[in-house]
């Protein structure tokens, strides 16, 4: 990745995280879903961003569990980003192909897990 795809994906992320957390106080559940996809799909960008910053790359596939491997090593020895990029990506089918178990709660827990891949990214790109 080019430092232009770095801040790229970066925008992404930040877009992603401002739009969830507008449409998670609405009162209606697309509202909670369309919020709780933006913010698998802004986890994802920020994941990207922070391996692009430290490794010059950043996975481009359907597994995830590779793309959890991959952050892990960019942000080693902390894992929690990778934990974090984990539980938003287990909900990607639920919130973007079926919406049966959409709650307010899970939404607002998926917005907190991307709101701390953000700040982990700000803090690698800042550093």
């Amino acid at each position: 990745m080019s430092a232009h795809d770095v801040r790229v994906r970066r925008d992404d992320a930040r877009s992603f995280l401002e739009t969830a957390r507008l449409l998670v106080e609405c009162d209606v559940q697309a509202d909670w879903t369309t919020a709780g996809s933006n913010a698998v799909l802004g986890g994802i960008a920020a994941s990207d961003a922070i391996c692009g910053a430290v490794l010059g790359e950043h996975h481009n596939g359907e597994d995830h569990r590779e793309a959890k491997r991959l952050l892990d090593r960019a942000t080693s020895p902390d894992t929690t980003p990778g934990v974090n990029l984990k539980r938003l990506v287990d909900e990607k089918t639920n919130y973007q192909y079926s919406s049966a178990r959409v709650t307010l709660a899970g939404t607002r827990r998926l917005i907190t897990a991307l709101e701390r891949l953000v700040e982990k990214m700000d803090a690698v790109l800042q550093g």
